[in-house]
């Protein structure tokens, strides 16, 4: 162990004694369930202490420790209340330290910086880590926490008088026995803790600003039974409607979110609230997403009723439901135009089941030219940097609609960062896939109720299932999954089967005739289309290679596509085929 000068380069302890938070202890330890190293640093004498594990006893460091603390007036800590202290208490539970009360900045770094991109000390999508150059280093991350206590102070200070009043009132009451009182009277310079009765009319008219009047006044009249979720409510809802997300370990810890949902994202049940009429309206909505002044007309209910509409209805009431829509009728934005309601209400993640990668890019590709920028797909073709931008996108809630192969659910990298995030919505895409009787079953979409039910079960977010066409015996199937692993019972809404858009033709052919029926048959669609392209589907990877190899003898640009290319291959067909450098794609269901 070691008790050195501390050399304050950042002036981080100028800047808190200017605020009067003097005479602090700044601690970090390393280790889950032992104490491996302990980094200290002293605000009112330029000293610091560490110890590493091998270089002294853990008992005569943690006593040297506990001396080095005395006259300290609190502790400073990321994450000390639930984990240092902690940790502290069960190797020596006598140190005298254990009674100093404790500043811990996880709990304030988001409300001084709730906006994305995040104050650059701390990483929001980790629990809970601080950024740092070095690893392991417990004496830097004592400084560190220094610092960001430091730059909490300088941003929290000329703050709304309401707001901070509030804060004030919220953290003491949520968080009992530390620090967080004395903190707060010291930034507000008043020596009084306000009662939580005091803030509610505050609470209710900010709240109101950014929500529904009616739940805001709930909210804020419970304000007791939630006050550090409602905390950190206040905090995000400045940058609600942005890509900006409530850090998951607070998510997780207070759930916030679920008061933004009841806020931003729950019908009052009146008409004539001008935020749910406003927001929550599917009709504006989707002209303000998308530029239409209507849902499709067609297919319809029984009672004339658009059939898309009353999908996405349902779905935006939190409903359970296995839509069937006819392949060109709009099945796509029954689900993307509730992901953008939800991801512009509360920042919450729609994730998109799907099971071919040309759909997902396709669909990704329209969304973009719309304008809509929060939209991203993880999938076999994209490379491993494009995959890991994607997954830092996600984690830091600069997406709000994910596209992804069912398999990716089976993934460490992609269930950690959707973990992360609060889930608006699952959506299973071509769901007849799922149904054992479906006729292009795949055994990874029966995992997918498995997975919510093991990791989200208690996120509760809505089920919506679409298909093209569906028979009765899937429509049972599918169902009947749900309600077994995840107890939701799927409303189902069906379009029907008719095809307007699709026109079907059978051609006899024998094994001598069959590549000279498909050249003729691929050279008459792309005469009478003018342009675009053809798929060959062909069921082995051979039989894609001689299919697409004979088509190309007989002067077409054509090229084969199965499981067994290179994801650079892969890459290299997909963005040939968009952009019409290739005529025809001989494939398995890979593509």
């Amino acid at each position: 162990m070691a008790v050195e000068r501390w050399r304050d380069e950042n002036g981080a302890g100028n800047r808190l004694a200017a605020h009067r938070l003097t005479a602090l202890l700044s601690l970090d330890l390393e280790g889950k369930e032992n104490i491996g190293a302990i980094g200290a640093i002293r605000t009112d004498r330029p000293a610091t202490f560490t110890w590493r594990g091998g270089s002294g006893e853990l008992r005569a460091a943690l006593a040297a420790l506990d001396e080095f603390a005395d006259g300290a007036s609190c502790l400073v800590g990321h994450n000390i209340i639930e984990h240092d202290l902690e940790l502290l208490s069960s190797q020596a539970s006598n140190l005298k330290l254990l009674g100093l009360p404790a500043i811990d900045t996880l709990y304030l770094s988001p409300m001084a910086y709730p906006e994305n991109p995040y104050h650059h000390l701390v990483k929001q999508y980790q629990e809970p880590a601080l950024a740092r150059v070095q690893i392991s280093d417990p004496l830097l991350d004592a400084e560190l926490t220094l610092e960001l206590l430091a730059d909490v102070a300088d941003k929290l200070i000329p703050m709304d008088c309401d707001l901070l009043l509030a804060w004030h009132s919220l953290l003491a009451t949520g968080v009992t026995g530390h620090a967080f009182d004395h903190f707060f009277q010291l930034i507000r310079r008043s020596f009084a803790t306000p009662p939580v009765e005091d803030s509610i009319p505050a609470i209710g008219d900010r709240l109101a600003e950014r929500g529904c009047p009616k739940q805001a006044a709930r909210i804020a009249r419970d304000a007791l039974s939630h006050p550090l979720a409602l905390t950190y409510l206040l905090a995000w809802l400045p940058t609600a409607g942005g890509n900006s997300i409530v850090p998951p370990y607070v998510e997780k810890r207070f759930q916030p979110g679920k008061l933004a949902t009841r806020l931003r994202d729950a019908h009052c049940g009146d008409r004539g609230c001008p935020w749910c009429s406003e927001h929550l309206d599917a009709g504006k909505a989707l002209n303000r997403w998308f530029g239409f002044s209507a849902f499709r007309d067609r297919p319809r209910s029984r009672d004339g009723e658009s059939l898309q509409r009353s999908i996405v209805e349902k779905h935006l009431a939190r409903a359970h439901v296995l839509g069937i829509l006819p392949t060109g009728t709009g099945k796509s934005l029954c689900y993307q135009l509730p992901a953008l309601m939800r991801y512009h209400a509360t920042a919450a993640l729609t994730v998109v089941i799907s099971p071919l990668v040309a759909l997902m890019a396709d669909q990704v590709a329209a969304m973009r030219r719309q304008g809509i920028a929060c939209a991203a797909t993880i999938n076999g073709l994209i490379s491993m940097p494009e995959r890991a931008e994607a997954l830092a996108h996600i984690r830091l809630g600069d997406v709000g609609i994910v596209l992804v192969a069912p398999e990716q659910l089976r993934n460490r990298s992609f269930r950690k960062a959707i973990a992360g995030r609060r889930i608006g919505a699952w959506v299973i895409d071509e769901a007849h896939c799922l149904s054992k009787w479906g006729h292009d079953f795949r055994p990874d979409y029966r995992y997918v109720a498995r997975y919510i039910a093991e990791h989200h079960a208690e996120d509760a977010a809505p089920v919506l299932c679409l298909t093209a066409t569906a028979k009765q015996d899937v429509v049972e199937d599918i169902r009947e999954h749900f309600e077994q692993m995840l107890q939701s019972r799927l409303e189902v809404i069906d379009g029907g089967a008719e095809r307007r858009n699709l026109d079907f033709r059978v051609m006899p052919t024998s094994a001598s005739q069959r590549i000279e029926h498909i050249h003729r048959a691929v050279e008459d669609a792309l005469g009478r289309a003018g342009s675009g392209g053809a798929i060959v589907y062909c069921t082995t990877k051979r039989s894609t290679e001689e299919t697409a190899q004979a088509l190309a003898d007989r002067g077409l640009s054509a090229q084969h596509f199965h499981s067994g290319l290179s994801p650079e291959r892969k890459r290299e067909i997909q963005r040939g085929f968009h952009d019409g450098d290739i005529d025809v794609v001989v494939a398995t269901n890979a593509f």
